[in-house]
């Protein structure tokens, strides 16, 4: 798969109950995917919502980004959704 890189941020996603904010941002070649994750089920669901944000994010050939999300309660769908969406807000593709 083509590497892609981010060119600039990428907002995607709501406050919503059952959604979230994904925001990437670019990060230096070679630093990795580094994430942070705010809200409420933070501390339940940490671990799955960290492989579902590195699982896509690689899968669309994103290896270095910043990752910032906040959620109330997304389902698993939203997740891979706004990270996509923010991706390409984020420029990874033009």
């Amino acid at each position: 798969m083509t590497e892609r890189r981010l060119k600039r941020e990428g907002v995607a996603g709501t406050y919503e109950r059952e959604d979230c904010i994904v925001k990437l941002s670019p990060a230096e070649p070679g630093s990795g995917i580094k994430i942070e994750i705010e809200g409420k089920s933070r501390d339940v669901f940490r671990d799955e919502v960290f492989r579902l944000l590195e699982e896509t994010l690689k899968g669309m050939g994103i290896e270095d980004a910043k990752v910032w999300s906040k959620g109330a309660s997304p389902l698993n769908f939203t997740i891979i959704a706004r990270t996509k969406a923010a991706a390409i807000k984020g420029g990874a593709f033009e």
